[in-house]
């Protein structure tokens, strides 16, 4: 399987139950064109009378992949109910046609545990949903674990539900999640986790409806460092791609930037670009652009939005 080089090329992450009636088509990219990864959900998404249902769904699933293997499929992981899920699936021998995991309720507790687990060729993405997630001396100590101790770890997903959850509360149908008391843990987890080169998944919003709302949130999403988000409904997976397009005057002040003539300090469009501080902004532009392009039109990413919802 691909690895994935950097978590913006997950782009709209669907999650989908194991006990799909159309898995194979769903994971395979013929149900949902647009879709660049999926998550197969073993956890929240299965009814416990349903797990064993799942397991002999996904088992099957990872046959087939293996007999009739196709590279332009989308990325794909699955999200095990626990631990000892996980080893079952991995003595399956059957990792080679799957790429990662993305492993619930993460804390420092479980890293060890996860560790004697997972093999060395997949990729991960730990899950912070738990009330540990609100104590910064946890994740000051999940961090140094992580940085030294865990490897091909593509990208911390936050678990926005299951955060407002631990809180007694659901999130406003009109609000972003930034507006919430997670609003406030998103930007903290951000400035210790990206420095040193972790990246972040923005939670999913659950109401699917209101392109408005999750097209708010994404460009709060962006101005956090996080370039991408998980879906929960096909209708989301468009437009959170629209989101992540890049504007063409962004593109070409990036390309400025890391321009090999490009001067210490220059002006452009009002503003002043200075490579020695705007390389590595310029760089996440163009990693951008590769992935989902250009925005079409010079109407802004709200209003185009709009228009085609």
């Amino acid at each position: 399987m691909k690895q994935l080089q950097h978590a913006i090329q997950l782009g709209a992450t669907m999650y989908i139950p194991a006990t799909h009636l159309q898995l194979w088509e769903v994971t395979e990219g013929i149900k949902f064109p647009l879709l660049k990864s999926i998550a197969v959900c073993l956890e929240d998404a299965v009814l416990e009378q349903d797990v064993q249902t799942a397991m002999v769904n996904l088992k099957h699933l990872l046959q087939k992949r293996l007999e009739y293997p196709n590279l332009s499929a989308p990325t794909m992981f699955i999200r095990p109910r626990n631990i000892e899920m996980a080893k079952h699936i991995v003595d399956w021998d059957l990792n080679h046609t799957y790429n990662g995991m993305i492993l619930p309720k993460f804390t420092t507790q479980h890293l060890k545990s996860w560790m004697e687990v997972l093999p060395p060729n997949l990729q991960y993405m730990p899950t912070l949903e738990t009330k540990e997630i609100f104590d910064v001396g946890h994740n000051i100590e999940l961090h140094q674990a992580l940085k030294y101790d865990f490897y091909k770890t593509l990208c911390l997903r936050i678990g926005g539900n299951d955060l407002l959850s631990c809180l007694n509360l659901r999130r406003p149908k009109n609000t972003t999640i930034y507006q919430t008391p997670v609003g406030m843990l998103i930007p903290q987890l951000a400035g210790l986790f990206i420095p040193d080169g972790f990246q972040l998944s923005s939670p999913v919003c659950e109401h699917f409806e209101n392109i408005n709302l999750l097209t708010q949130e994404i460009k709060q999403d962006m101005n956090n460092g996080i370039y991408t988000k998980t879906a929960i409904h096909p209708l989301q997976i468009e437009h959170i791609h629209l989101a992540l397009q890049v504007h063409p005057e962004e593109f070409n002040e990036a390309q400025q930037i890391l321009s090999s003539d490009a001067k210490s300090v220059f002006k452009s469009h009002g503003s002043m670009l200075e490579p020695a501080t705007h390389k590595n902004w310029a760089e996440i532009i163009l990693l951008r652009y590769k992935t989902f392009g250009l925005i079409k039109s010079h109407l802004p990413v709200h209003d185009k939005l709009m228009l085609s919802s």
